[in-house]
């Protein structure tokens, strides 16, 4: 189970600890002055944010994630834009995500025309321009599919699930501050996986079982991380296929004091989908959570 420790060792070290199995959270403050001919400073304190813990992990996933081999057919190109567009990726988690939050959202990987051109989930480039107001460098996959130019910021395609997504929240919030106040937004796997042509490839969707369960083992290990770092009450799972994913992994590792919501996935793709918007509200208040993106 999540839970929250406080831990004194001696007189010189106090330490916070935060901690489940999996993640180890801790803040050191020593007590000993520094002292010089011209300046005495007082005590030293060492301090790392939940931004930088977040971002550490999502270093360490990405240098294992190279270590995969995905290649699989019909896999035939593999971006992973918390590389080529960490810069941004790094504004983001670092404006909006400095400490815990009670509501985590899930979704499951980058869609080809926002998280991959921006480095944000569900990162359609205007909306996250002009309603986050971040922009940032974005570079190129080291190998690119021709008909998944990456753009960046100067894509001119819309990404359609990330303006309904942010579209909405603009809409109930009047403001980023007020959604990232008690909520923030990830994604499970940070790769984006293509066919030839460009045709997405999701996770679930890969037919190598080897293949597959390499790349969701070493993703539940950082989501679990992820969750131990936030401590969520609430996470909303984007889509049947993380809720599962999400269940599972809690019930494995004996997390017993998050809930597991269900929100549809905003994509226009998806049957019957046009009032999403509807169903996005309807959702909020059907679970009491309109509260928590409103003023």
């Amino acid at each position: 189970m999540l839970k929250r420790k406080l831990m004194g060792n001696d007189d010189n070290e106090h330490k916070i600890k935060c901690s489940d199995n999996n993640s180890n959270i801790s803040i050191q403050t020593h007590n000993s002055a520094v002292t010089s001919k011209y300046f005495i400073t007082g005590p030293l304190v060492t301090t790392e944010t939940v931004g930088d813990k977040i971002l550490q992990l999502q270093r360490d996933l990405n240098e294992t994630l190279k270590t995969l081999d995905l290649k699989t057919v019909p896999i035939e190109y593999i971006y992973n834009p918390l590389v080529y567009a960490f810069d941004t990726y790094e504004k983001y988690v670092r404006k909006y995500c400095s400490s815990n939050k009670m509501i985590l959202f899930v979704g499951m990987n980058p869609g080809p025309f926002g998280m991959c051109q921006t480095g944000v989930p569900f990162g359609d480039p205007k909306c996250v321009r002009e309603f986050l107001q971040i922009e940032g460098i974005v570079t190129k996959p080291e190998v690119e599919c021709p008909n998944r130019k990456i753009l960046g910021f100067d894509s001119p395609r819309k990404e359609q699930s990330g303006e309904r997504f942010w579209g909405f929240f603009k809409n109930l919030c009047g403001t980023p501050d007020i959604f990232f106040k008690n909520a923030f937004i990830l994604n499970f796997c940070p790769i984006a996986l293509m066919k030839q042509n460009g045709c997405n490839v999701t996770p679930a969707d890969i037919k190598n079982i080897k293949v597959r369960k390499s790349l969701e083992a070493v993703c539940e290990d950082w989501y679990i991380k992820v969750i131990g770092l936030l401590q969520p009450k609430i996470i909303i799972a984007i889509g049947t296929y993380i809720q599962k994913k999400t269940k599972d992994l809690l019930e494995k590792h004996k997390v017993d004091n998050v809930k597991v919501l269900y929100m549809p996935h905003p994509s226009p793709r998806v049957v019957n989908n046009n009032n999403w918007h509807e169903k996005a509200q309807m959702f909020l208040e059907n679970n009491q959570l309109i509260q928590y993106f409103t003023k």
